[in-house]
């Protein structure tokens, strides 16, 4: 047994990475002497990746048997913040983690509803305005602009196909 530099609990003397913080026993010793930064220790840990499937589940979203998801991105509506989900079938939109009086709740479209998407400026900010079939426009803002032009093509992909 060896104990973790890094958070000095005891692993086996041969392991490579420490079972407890992810500690990478292979990586060259810091010189001695030499203080390791706050930003550098952040760094070194690795962030948990979650596929998109865990993603969705944590966030409540059931997928279609067969359904697949195309895309999650992070957004505002209606002053919500919240996750804009792209599916094959559907868009979702699922209010953010943050604790509210009155939390709204997720809704859903099937895309088949969706008459047609444009990007638009609100307030000197890009917007998504949806437009449905039979239902009043919605605008998704605070999307990154990579992201809101990513979301935009893949809804003209899918209400064009």
């Amino acid at each position: 047994m060896k104990a973790c530099p890094d958070c000095a609990e005891m692993v086996l003397a041969e392991a490579r990475k420490c079972r407890y913080c992810g500690y990478r026993f292979d990586r060259p010793a810091p010189r001695p002497g030499a203080q390791e930064g706050l930003i550098a220790h952040l760094f070194r840990r690795p962030a948990p990746h979650l596929t998109m499937a865990e993603t969705l589940e944590q966030l409540g979203v059931e997928l279609d048997a067969g359904e697949r998801p195309a895309g999650l991105w992070l957004g505002r509506v209606k002053g919500v913040d919240g996750y804009a989900v792209l599916t094959d079938e559907r868009l979702l939109f699922v209010p953010g983690l943050r604790v509210h009086k009155d939390p709204p709740a997720p809704w859903q479209r099937r895309l088949g509803e969706l008459a047609g998407a444009e990007i638009a400026s609100h307030r000197w900010k890009a917007t998504l305005v949806l437009h449905w079939l039979d239902a009043p426009d919605l605008s998704i803002e605070g999307l990154a602009q990579k992201d809101l032009q990513r979301l935009h093509s893949a809804l003209l992909d899918r209400v064009r196909s």
